[in-house]
């Protein structure tokens, strides 16, 4: 009786020393997350306090005749990366050039790019994932609380306000 005890008692110690983050306790959280998913259906979350911690890429944007400004934010190849999928690796033509990105907006607004776009070995400008303003302030209710830059595109068609989620599918 005084072992099964004991032992209780280390994993709730052990509980409060190494605590899970709330989303694997099954505790709903308030911030909001940005879904990856990879071809291989794994799943991958981050919300704006992840992407706080990953490493930021800047980058000059311009929107229609607007003039260019700095962007700041984590590339998509870094998120896909860290879901499973390194376009930094030797993957071959097919792995890449057969696939699509689709990113998902809160509104069913739907963007896809061809993976290859998003591989910077291609030569393609960075696709942002962008969750605050210059001054760090939170991006505003109609673009945020993510959004999906196109530094390489000066039309907005493929920016992508209040981004739920990114896909990688095979190409149809």
């Amino acid at each position: 009786m005084r072992r099964g005890l004991g032992q209780i008692l280390l994993a709730v110690l052990a509980g409060l020393a190494f605590p899970l983050p709330a989303q694997q306790r099954g505790i709903a959280t308030e911030e909001p997350a940005l879904q990856v998913r990879g071809v291989d259906g794994s799943v991958r979350a981050y919300t704006r306090s992840d992407l706080d911690r990953l490493p930021l890429e800047t980058a000059m944007a311009s929107l229609r005749d607007r003039p260019a400004s700095t962007v700041s934010g984590v590339s998509v190849t870094t998120l896909l990366r860290l879901a499973g999928l390194d376009l930094g690796a030797n993957l071959g033509s097919a792995a890449v050039v057969g696939r699509v990105l689709v990113a998902r907006a809160a509104d069913g607004y739907v963007a896809a790019f061809g993976l290859a776009e998003v591989d910077p070995h291609f030569g393609h400008a960075p696709l942002l994932v962008v969750w605050k303003n210059v001054d760090g302030s939170a991006l505003p209710a109609r673009s945020g609380p993510f959004e999906l830059i196109n530094t390489g595109e000066s039309r907005g068609g493929r920016w992508v306000r209040q981004l739920l989620a990114l896909e990688v599918r095979d190409a149809p």
